[in-house]
C-alpha cells in the first residue's frame, strides 16, 4: 500500500503483510478482528468511553498501528490523539506500545497507559496432606 492510500478492510488481502494504521474496533473492522485473534465476543476487553492506541507487530517484522473504541466516538478520540500526536507527545504521555484514550467529548480526552488486565483465576482448594503408611505385612507362623 503506498503512503497516502486509504482501504477498507474488505480491500486488504493480508493485514499483517504490510505496515498498516487500522482504524476501527473488532466488531466494525475485520482487519481490526485479525489482528486481535479474531474475538469470540468482538466488544470483549472494550469499555464505553474509552479507546485504545496499540502497535501490533507481527510475526515478519511488520506493524499495524491499531486505533480502536468500544463506539464510533471513542474510536474518533483516539484517532483525534493520534491526528494531534505532537501535542499529546509533548506531554509525555504517548509510551510504550498501547495507550488508552477516555472521554465523553473532544474537549476532555485523557490518555495514560491501559490499566492492568485481571486475569481470572481458580480458587486454590486447600488438599489433605498425605501421610506415609507402613505397608501391613502380615505375620504368618
Amino acid at each position: 500500500i503506498e503512503v497516502g492510500t486509504a482501504k477498507l478492510a474488505s480491500e486488504v488481502a493480508e493485514v499483517t503483510a504490510q505496515n498498516v494504521i487500522v482504524v476501527g474496533g473488532p466488531c466494525a473492522n475485520s482487519a481490526a478482528a485479525t489482528l486481535m485473534g479474531n474475538p469470540a465476543n468482538c466488544a470483549e476487553g472494550f469499555t464505553e468511553g474509552k479507546a485504545m492506541v496499540k502497535l501490533v507487530e507481527s510475526a515478519n517484522g511488520k506493524v499495524a498501528l491499531l486505533v480502536a473504541g468500544a463506539s464510533a466516538m471513542d474510536t474518533r478520540r483516539a484517532a483525534r490523539v493520534l491526528a494531534d500526536y505532537a501535542k499529546w507527545q509533548e506531554k509525555g504521555v504517548l509510551k510504550g506500545t498501547e495507550v488508552e484514550v477516555a472521554g465523553t467529548s473532544f474537549t476532555d480526552i485523557t490518555v495514560a497507559a491501559p490499566a492492568p488486565k485481571v486475569v481470572a483465576v481458580a480458587p486454590v482448594v486447600p488438599v489433605e496432606p498425605v501421610v506415609p503408611v507402613e505397608p501391613v505385612v502380615p505375620v504368618t507362623t
